[in-house]
């Protein structure tokens, strides 16, 4: 089963390769890049933003990936926040795949090499992100998807902290719904603000959660989670790192939402618990247009399939008994690529009832 699932996998990454990044669906790539971010969604039409880019000096691996499934150009890019280890590789990679279209960031400045190296890079492509930007990918087609940014800069709550400051993304597509948030905090601590309980209600219910700032203690607190209900959470960590991350705090309040989590490394802190975690590795999320459900594909082959939070007024079919379920809470049928189906058991005749004395 092992070598099944690796061989498949390559033969996915030579078909990715030959017929270029679209396939039909909405893509959205969280790319392993150690202990930062870097996200990209491709529009089922072939339309690229880039959420972040990596981490400085560590730029190999986003340059890798996106070479690898076939991406050319970067038609938007959108920084959540100025930290290296989310716009430190922006020269590099905007360098290899040319920026088509805007930059959109929380507008000021920081006084980093990596943000000045941002800043030359995306030159007059630079935009300030607002509460009233929307991005629309496949405008022609009648199945676009859009990325709404919903808050930045705070939200209203007064802070200087850089993670607090991140832009907030949600990523609409038929009955999909995905939410980066960079490295927003939910807990005042001495340094951080509470963000995320007012931004939560601007989010609404989603399916796929990039978990705020690497599963810090300070992010994902219980009112963000009570509204946006995540089904999976997206972990970006690397292994090694000073933080501690991913940390039992957060983890812990997801998995009592019963969310289902995939790490892009085992990081440098807690377990994860084969209950609700996966070290995963790049994870992929795809959805097909007015679907029901969607995959996440982990790296080695297999694919787990959620059902959409909101639901299509015509049922899709049911899925070929390719699926093991697992528990409830996560709403998870997970399949391998290759396996072969299941027999389906013969059920047990019922018997017959007994005649009623007498006759």
């Amino acid at each position: 089963m092992k070598r099944t699932l690796v061989v498949v996998g390559a033969v996915l990454l030579v078909a990715a390769a030959a017929f270029g990044q679209a396939n039909g669906k909405l893509q959205l790539h969280f790319i392993d890049v150690g202990q930062g971010d870097a996200e990209v969604l491709i529009s089922p039409h072939g339309e690229v933003v880039l959420f972040d880019d990596g981490v400085r000096d560590h730029c190999g691996k986003p340059l890798a990936y996106l070479a690898k499934i076939g991406v050319t150009k970067v038609d938007v890019h959108i920084a959540s926040h100025y930290h290296d280890d989310h716009i430190g590789c922006a020269q590099e990679v905007l360098t290899a795949f040319p920026l088509q279209g805007e930059a959109y960031d929380r507008g000021g400045s920081y006084t980093t090499t990596s943000y000045t190296k941002y800043v030359d890079a995306v030159g007059s492509h630079r935009a300030t992100a607002t509460t009233s930007t929307v991005i629309t990918l496949d405008q022609e087609w009648p199945d676009p998807v859009t990325i709404s940014i919903v808050a930045l800069n705070g939200n209203g709550v007064a802070t200087t902290n850089e993670n607090d400051l991140s832009v907030v993304a949600v990523v609409r597509y038929g009955h999909f719904r995905a939410e980066l948030g960079g490295d927003l905090s939910g807990f005042d601590t001495g340094s951080y603000a509470d963000i995320e309980t007012s931004v939560a209600p601007l989010v609404g219910r989603i399916d796929v959660y990039k978990v705020h700032h690497h599963s810090s203690r300070y992010s994902t607190n219980d009112a963000w989670l009570a509204t946006t209900a995540p089904r999976i959470g997206i972990v970006s960590v690397g292994d090694g790192n000073s933080y501690g991350y991913p940390t039992p705090d957060c983890l812990a309040r997801l998995h009592a939402r019963g969310v289902r989590t995939y790490w892009t490394e085992a990081g440098a802190g807690v377990a994860p618990d084969a209950a609700f975690d996966e070290v995963a590795g790049s994870t992929v999320v795809e959805v097909a247009k007015d679907a029901a459900e969607y995959t996440v594909t982990i790296a080695g082959g297999a694919v787990d399939t959620y059902p959409t939070w909101e639901r299509p007024a015509t049922p899709t079919p049911t899925p070929t008994p390719t699926e093991t379920p697992v528990p409830a809470s996560t709403g998870r049928a997970r399949r391998h690529l290759g396996a072969e189906p299941s027999p389906t058991p013969t059920p047990t005749p019922t018997p017959a009832p007994a005649a009623p004395p007498g006759l």
